[in-house]
């Protein structure tokens, strides 16, 4: 990570990853640390927060059920918009208005509906690492968003501008994790 002088950013010494509870594939693929369950399915755990580590070393937390990865922020609603008209490329501005208490913050675009059962892809997007909460610069006109049902829709001309707080993120492609891991996925009790 490249940090300029006097941006405040201290790196911290190494910290170990031990002791944590694990996240695997049906193939016996390790997905990542178990952070905490949501416990609003209470007695049974059917949702757990993973923190998924990215190439380099950074992580970013998901959500994961047996057949599902999400984000904390769901796309939908223009919170996952893309300057092309067909969400193609490798960039994405995203909407993400709590976000985690981490490095790095993730949003997941599942294709296919319902996603439990008919997602084909879910692609993860990151952003670079400590990224600054902005909103795009003038003249950034936003052509089609990725929707509540899991496809890609285009905004009518002249597109969509996102001009009013709270702002969001700039995220870049990183993977597609049901090519990455196969379902389901589970934790050992």
């Amino acid at each position: 990570m490249v940090v300029k002088p006097g941006d405040g950013y201290q790196p911290h010494p190494p910290a170990t990853h031990c002791c944590r509870e694990k996240v695997w594939d049906k193939a016996g693929k390790e997905i990542g640390d178990l952070i905490a369950y949501d416990n609003s399915y209470a007695p049974q755990a059917l949702v757990g927060y993973v923190a998924y580590r990215l190439p380099g070393g950074d992580a970013v937390t998901l959500k994961v059920t047996p057949e599902v990865f999400n984000s904390l922020q769901a796309p939908g609603g223009s919170t996952a918009l893309f300057t092309t008209p067909d969400c193609s490329g490798n960039t994405m501005f995203a909407v993400i208005y709590w976000p985690p208490l981490a490095k790095r913050y993730a949003m997941v675009t599942l294709q296919g509906y319902p996603p439990q059962t008919n997602a084909t892809n879910a692609w993860l997007w990151a952003t670079d690492p400590l990224p600054p909460r902005v909103i795009p610069g003038a003249g950034t006109v936003f052509h089609s968003q990725w929707g509540d049902s899991q496809t890609c829709q285009p905004y009518p001309a002249p597109g969509y501008t996102y001009t009013t707080p709270p702002g969001g993120y700039w995220m870049h492609r990183v993977e597609d994790l049901f090519v990455k891991f196969k379902r389901p996925f589970y934790i050992d009790y």
